[in-house]
């Protein structure tokens, strides 16, 4: 089928043949001929056209309201994004009514026609609980991939690479954490205000990396360690632990591995497997402004204060 608009058929009669060639100057006859063919769209039926961005089909947002619609089973916008299969059939059912399906743009629309207050379709099913010791396995892994990749948590939710990488981080922590919970309880923290990004992490331009260890893997590597400045912060399953800086993160860490100055946190480490504990660093390189005291300590009373880990005297 061919959709041909008003503009179309105003293009269209100024090149048809028998015009009057005196009033259509030959330039213009032929750039509206370009202008019709180009602007023509060649459709099989039922199929809307191919869409790259939805930010340039006005319907774009009508297709996923559809597809939300036909896909919920009657659950909110939150509930289908925690539920692959609940996921799934959302993309699927907006596949059936595009040529071109992008999952992070189609979920990202959603969550936005949600937050406008545009997703007019009811909500009559509640999902599960999340039992409590998920939140901190939840605020752990989102913090470590939002800071790995400067994400935020909608596209934790809405991009099907980084939500592999969430599971991926809270799996790390407790194998067997389903993902719906980790999501719903991500989203839970995030509502509550508890992963506000810290003010300080205008320090992403001060090329930080992040890298993540088991304890047993952080003794194997030891001599790999950087010997950079940087902030360390040990976890487990139970949220975080301590949070230090060092203009060393190797020297530091060996000291802590070989017997803690704090007391309550080095009983802590000997009580516990080590499987169970994670460190992870945020190094800098040596020009960077960390090499600074004074900023590292900024930095790190910042992840104290937002991360509230167990064994640090607050700052």
């Amino acid at each position: 089928m061919i959709e041909i608009t008003s503009h179309d058929r105003k293009l269209w009669s100024c090149c048809r043949p028998g015009r009057d060639a005196r009033q259509v100057k030959p330039r213009r006859t032929f750039g509206c001929c370009i202008a019709l063919l180009a602007g023509l769209t060649i459709l099989p039926p039922g199929r809307q056209a191919r869409s790259h961005d939805c930010t340039q089909r006005p319907d774009w947002e009508a297709v996923v309201h559809r597809a939300f619609a036909e896909a919920s089973g009657g659950f909110s916008c939150d509930e289908l994004l925690f539920d692959d299969q609940r996921l799934q059939a959302f993309l699927d059912a907006t596949a059936a009514q595009v040529d071109h399906l992008d999952a992070k743009q189609a979920c990202l629309t959603l969550l936005r026609l949600r937050k406008t207050g545009r997703l007019s379709v009811a909500t009559t099913q509640r999902g599960s609980p999340v039992a409590e010791h998920v939140y901190p396995i939840a605020e752990i892994a989102a913090r470590q991939v939002m800071d790995q990749f400067q994400v935020s948590t909608d596209e934790l939710l809405a991009d099907p690479p980084m939500r592999c990488q969430l599971q991926k981080a809270a799996e790390r922590i407790q194998a067997d954490v389903a993902a719906y919970d980790v999501r719903k309880a991500m989203t839970a923290l995030r509502k509550r205000r508890r992963l506000q990004p810290e003010l300080v992490l205008r320090v992403a331009d001060w090329q930080r990396t992040v890298q993540v260890y088991d304890l047993p893997g952080l003794r194997d590597r030891m001599a790999d360690l950087p010997k950079q400045p940087g902030v360390y912060l040990f976890r487990d399953a139970s949220g975080y632990l301590y949070i230090g800086e060092s203009i060393n993160l190797q020297t530091r860490l060996k000291s802590h591995l070989s017997g803690s100055d704090r007391v309550a946190f080095a009983d802590y480490l000997a009580e516990r497997a080590e499987q169970q504990l994670t460190v992870e660093l945020h190094v800098f390189p040596r020009d960077s402004p960390a090499s600074k005291v004074t900023v590292r300590r900024a930095y790190e009373s910042e992840l104290i204060r937002s991360r509230q880990p167990r064994f640090n005297v607050r700052p």
